[in-house]
Parts: C-alpha cells; sequence; structure tokens
C-alpha cells in the first residue's frame, strides 16, 4: 500500500490527486460558506423591511396615544412581514426621545440566520440583526368639526334646508359606520378636508357636497381636550336664575341653569360660568354679548347643564384669549353627562350668531341650525367637538384662532427615517 502511494507521488500526475483530496474539504467548506453568506444578506433585508413596518405600526399606536400596546402592535406586524420568533428572535422597542419634530422611536430586530453548508465550519450561529427608526408627530390639520362618537350612523348629519359653507375647514368623523357622515335633505356642504373612520352617504337629489379631499376608513382622530376636566367649586352664587329684563351676568357658579326671556340685551362679564344643572336657556330678541367667557356645564346624576340658544338675538361670544384661563373654550359640557340624541344641545336663531373659540360636547351631541351666520366672516375661528354634530339653516365657519390658543384637532403623522 505505501508502495502504491510512494509511486504515486513519485509521478507528476498522481501528485496531485492528494493534494486534491486533502483541499477539497476546504475549497466546499468555502463554497457552502459563500453560498450561506449570500442567502444571509437577502435574509437581512427581509428583516430590515419586518423592522420599517414593525416601527411604523408601534408609531401609530403612540400617535393615538394607545402606547400599551405598541409592542405587540410591532410583533404582529414584524412577524405578517417574515420575523422569525423561533430562530432566538428578540424584538426591542425604544423611545429615544422627542425633538421639536416630534418622537423618534428605535426598534431592533435580531434573529438566528439559516445556515446549510457553512454550520459544518461554524460552531457558533450566525445573527442577524437590523433598526428601523421613526418619527410620531401630529401634522396641524385644518379641521374645525370633529364627531367623536365611534360607532354610530349619521355622527354628522344635516336636515331641512342647509347652505352650509366652510372651504377653508374640514370636518372628521371618529365613526366606523358606513354611513357615518349623511348629508340628506335640500343641503349645500362645502368643506375643505373630510376625514371618516367609515363611510358617508347622500341621500336626495337635490343634496349638494363639495370637498377639497375626502378620505373614508381612515384612523380615528385624538380629541384634543381629552385631559381637561371641570374645575373645583362649591356653592352657589345663583339659584334657577331667571330674567327678561337687561342683564348684566357676572362669573360665578349658577345652579339650576340661567334662563334669559324676552327682547332685550344681556351681557356675561369676562370670566368662567359654572352651570350645575339645568340649561344655559336663551330665547328672544335683543344682544347677547359676551368676550372671554367661557360656560361650563356640568351637575350629576341625570341633570346635567345643556345649552339652549333659539330666537333671534343677535349672539357674540369669544372664549379667553390665549394665556389666560380656559383659554379657547367657549362651551365646555361635562363629559359624564349622559349621552343624548342629536337635539341635546342647540344654537340656533334668526339673526347673527358668532362664537369664537371651541363648543365642546363630549358626550351629548349638538344642533346648529337657522338662519344664523355661525361664525362667519367676523368671527374666523369656531371649533365644535362633539359626540355628534347636526348642521341646518345657513351655518358658516373660521378657522383662524391663533389668538384664542385652541388646540388643533390634528392629524397623527409617522414617517420612517432611516
Amino acid at each position: 500500500m505505501f508502495g502504491l502511494i510512494k509511486k504515486l507521488f513519485k509521478k507528476k500526475e498522481g501528485s496531485v490527486m492528494p493534494f486534491v483530496a486533502l483541499t477539497f474539504p476546504v475549497v466546499l467548506g468555502m463554497v457552502g460558506l459563500g453560498v450561506d453568506a449570500s442567502y444571509w444578506m437577502a435574509q437581512r433585508i427581509d428583516l430590515q423591511k419586518a423592522a420599517d413596518a414593525a416601527v411604523i405600526s408601534a408609531g401609530w399606536e403612540m400617535a393615538q396615544s394607545t402606547e400599551i400596546y405598541m409592542e405587540d402592535s410591532a410583533l404582529r406586524e414584524a412577524i405578517r412581514n417574515g420575523y422569525d420568533v423561533s430562530a432566538n428572535g428578540n424584538l426591542t422597542l425604544t423611545e429615544l426621545g422627542t425633538t421639536t419634530d416630534g418622537t423618534i422611536i428605535s426598534l431592533i430586530l435580531a434573529q438566528d440566520a439559516t445556515t446549510y453548508f457553512s454550520r459544518a465550519i461554524m460552531s457558533n450561529p450566525v445573527r442577524i440583526q437590523v433598526e428601523a427608526q421613526a418619527l410620531v408627530t401630529d401634522v396641524d390639520g385644518l379641521f374645525c368639526v370633529l364627531a367623536l362618537e365611534q360607532f354610530d350612523t349619521a355622527t354628522i348629519d344635516t336636515f331641512g334646508s342647509v347652505n352650509f359653507s366652510m372651504p377653508d375647514c374640514g370636518i372628521a368623523v371618529n365613526s366606523i359606520h358606513d354611513e357615518a357622515l349623511t348629508i340628506s335633505g335640500n343641503a349645500s356642504v362645502v368643506v375643505d378636508n373630510v376625514r371618516i373612520s367609515g363611510g358617508y352617504s347622500i341621500d336626495g337629489g337635490s343634496a349638494n357636497f363639495q370637498y377639497g379631499s375626502l378620505k373614508t376608513d381612515q384612523s380615528r382622530l385624538e380629541d384634543p381636550y381629552e385631559d381637561l376636566e371641570v374645575p373645583a367649586y362649591s356653592g352657589c352664587d345663583q339659584t334657577n336664575y331667571s330674567t327678561a329684563a337687561d342683564t348684566v351676568f357676572s362669573p360665578g357658579v349658577y345652579c339650576g341653569g340661567i334662563t334669559v326671556t324676552g327682547n332685550n340685551n344681556i351681557t356675561f362679564a369676562p370670566g368662567v360660568y359654572i352651570i350645575d344643572g339645568g340649561s344655559l336657556n336663551i330665547s328672544g330678541g335683543g344682544s347677547l354679548f359676551g368676550e372671554g367667557v367661557t360656560f361650563i356645564l356640568t351637575g350629576s346624576g341625570t341633570d346635567y347643564a345643556q345649552v339652549d340658544i333659539t330666537g333671534n338675538k343677535s349672539v357674540l361670544l369669544s372664549a379667553p384669549l390665549a394665556g389666560e384661563e380656559w383659554e379657547g373654550i367657549t362651551f365646555f359640557q361635562d363629559r359624564n353627562a349622559p349621552v343624548g340624541d342629536n337635539t341635546s344641545n342647540k344654537i340656533s336663531g334668526t339673526s347673527d350668531l358668532v362664537i369664537n373659540g371651541v363648543a365642546y360636547f363630549p358626550s351629548q351631541a349638538i344642533q346648529f341650525s337657522g338662519d344664523a351666520s355661525l361664525a362667519g366672516a367676523a368671527s374666523p375661528c369656531t371649533k365644535l367637538i362633539a359626540r355628534a354634530v347636526s348642521f341646518g339653516g345657513n351655518p358658516s365657519m373660521g378657522n383662524n384662532c391663533d389668538p384664542y390658543g385652541v388646540r388643533e384637532i390634528e392629524i397623527p403623522k409617522v414617517r420612517l427615517i432611516n
């Protein structure tokens, strides 16, 4: 045997065979490593795509104030895009900080690479790790109306003969119902952006619905005043107050509501008016004026104050300016008020009617109707945030709210930054 080997080495042709036999495993291992490395690169690209999708999903949870679901949402989206938890996978989600542009979040995905040929020459697994970052921010919207109800039909609707024009303002509807927004009757509605979590319907051939853009099946917008609460107070300055004469009201606590009837001139001095139960019930002719005023409608049990402004009074009510107590809020109804139908609260009239600031009714609906000029050219700032909103008559609205420090009804935005 050894003689045969010696003869092979002595021959030029035979001396190659042992060399090939000795180096063949090394060459095969290098080729296998190259094949596996190519596959690892492809895996890394796929993992990066999964990380990008996951961080965007987590960012949307943050944008909509559901941070507790960020990691679950990110994991679900990563798996859906190819991330393999069983491959010793690890997901790390971190908030890196807040800049003037928004909040930056980072997501790192890591998992063991799949090996075929190279496992014969490598004792430890190959680890693949990628990172994706996203910027979560709010974009100021041109929305003047937000309906907070999440499931019902017609959470924003029209009735009767309507000429509703606000070309510089938008409408946002949080209901997922197929007919969350309903335009019906002899209606002409002109708006800017329309954003609906569900869908919309136009009933009646005479309805005219014009908009700058319309998007359905959208995510719900956040309530910008969700953190605001009724302030602490005690006692009553007035109880069941009623007048038919010219009157100047002073800020304070009005238990059982305020009732104004007849033709008169009514003035509300600047300040906060807490109405505990009953209604802010104003009718008749004359004028109604209040600058720097906030009406807080509260109560207990089933008796929570509401607003009912009707008649032909010339109305001008303006919220406190930016930097003042209750800046930007004209009407604030306690969120504990029982849910009511679309006529729960009314602001209507046949004379000029101007509201500067936010009318906020998170648990109830508000109806704007009549031949009023609601927050028109003389009032560039009106925001309606309510469970539901109904429009009738001839309302018009504006969106220039800088003097009042009004919180914007905003669209969340999430984008990759690396």
